[in-house]
């Protein structure tokens, strides 16, 4: 292949330009494993010593978690399908130029899904603080007629991350008929919960508010995200309808009650004392959540009545009841609590906690399907996730029609 050739296909596929400079899959993976210090096989963010953007293009579920032979296999792939797009280009040519025909090409090998795309409208403010801003992915829908929505909310253990991440699903929504929002809210650097809770219930009813805009049909939205994101989804759709119908603000005024809900890798409670006694190892330690409510593990006997309250409060679980939406959740990894045992952030990210979710849920009569991976084949339904929770929205949105 002539160097000049694969520097294209290769950056029409992956975007970022430092992949440019990549020879061979096999000396990038080398890189990353080096960055494996404790030899876990997994990388987070802070662990990984390359660019931000290789990061986020090789974890696949945007969950912060990079798992090194999951990395290798998405550049096995990748490869393949440069490969295969090269093969094909002649037929692809007709009037189009050579990089217009393998950039459509690639695409198509790739997944639309899976290609980042531009908003129609950007940087929405729901807010005064400078991460008060969300972004508007408009369907593919009749102009005259309002269209169901999807709201994501990014992950990032709540002190990282960007909205900007979903731009990565948004063709699975906008292909479908459904529009599709990202947004940002404050991270715990910038203040402690309920600070981020807060935002993106404020953020859904900005939504709302504007709905006519941007033709969205206010009845039928749904919400999700991953990880910090998940959580955040859930606290919004278990809790009590915040709309006042009194407030000055008339966006107070508007419904936080959502039709569904999807959720990748989510934790359901933010109680140190519950991840302790349900999910092995040391999750329960984590960083991120003594970041979030501003507490240090080393000094638990400080904690005050309040700070409970509080850390009580923010745990979605402690909300379900009979009336909250059903929803569907997807984790990557296995449901053996050996790995939570070994690995604290593979314990953070259990899919213990999508079962017992699941558990209260089955005994409320609310709907709920968990998904873990225990072997290939629920790899391959893990694979499928965009189009199985597509499927999942439009029963949800029919039925409030």
């Amino acid at each position: 292949m002539p160097a000049r050739l694969f520097a294209v296909v290769f950056g029409v596929l992956l975007t970022p330009s430092f992949l440019l400079g990549q020879v061979g899959g096999d000396r990038l993976i080398a890189r990353i494993s080096r960055d494996d210090a404790n030899g876990d096989g997994k990388l987070t963010e802070a662990e990984f010593t390359g660019p931000r953007r290789l990061f986020e293009t090789l974890d696949g579920d945007g969950d912060g978690v990079l798992v090194i032979e999951e990395a290798a296999a998405r550049l096995a792939k990748v490869r393949s399908n440069v490969a295969k797009a090269i093969e094909n280009r002649s037929e692809e040519m007709g009037n189009q130029s050579q990089r217009e025909a393998i950039r459509r090409r690639l695409q198509e090998t790739r997944g639309g899904a899976r290609a980042r795309v531009e908003p129609d409208h950007e940087n929405i403010r729901y807010g005064d603080h400078e991460r008060h801003v969300f972004d508007v992915y408009l369907a593919e829908t009749e102009a005259d007629e309002p269209a169901p929505c999807m709201i994501w909310i990014h992950g990032g253990g709540f002190r990282r991350g960007d909205k900007s991440e979903g731009g990565l699903f948004a063709r699975s929504f906008t292909e479908n008929g459904i529009h599709y929002v990202t947004l940002n809210y404050r991270l715990s650097q910038h203040a402690i919960a309920p600070a981020c809770f807060e935002d993106c219930a404020r953020a859904l009813q900005t939504i709302r508010y504007n709905a006519d805009k941007w033709n969205i049909d206010k009845t039928r939205i749904a919400i999700g995200g991953g990880s910090a994101g998940a959580g955040l989804s859930q606290w919004i759709a278990f809790t009590p309808d915040r709309a006042d119908p009194l407030a000055d603000d008339p966006v107070l005024r508007e419904s936080t009650r959502v039709s569904g809900i999807i959720l990748l890798n989510a934790q359901t409670s933010y109680d140190y004392r519950w991840i302790q006694e349900h999910v092995p190892g040391e999750a329960w330690k984590g960083d991120g959540l003594q970041q979030l409510f501003g507490y240090d593990v080393d000094r638990l006997d400080e904690i005050s009545d309040a700070k409970f309250e509080l850390i009580e409060e923010c745990s979605p679980l402690n909300h379900l009841t009979a009336d909250d939406p059903p929803m569907m959740l997807f984790y990557r990894r296995s449901s053996d609590p050996e790995i939570a045992e070994k690995n604290a952030m593979d314990g953070i990210h259990h899919p213990i906690f999508g079962t017992e979710l699941k558990k209260k849920a089955d005994q409320l009569g609310v709907g709920c399907e968990v998904f873990s991976v225990e072997n290939e084949n629920d790899m391959r339904v893990y694979n499928q996730r965009w189009t199985m929770a597509v499927d999942f929205l439009k029963r949800q949105f029919e039925s409030v029609q």
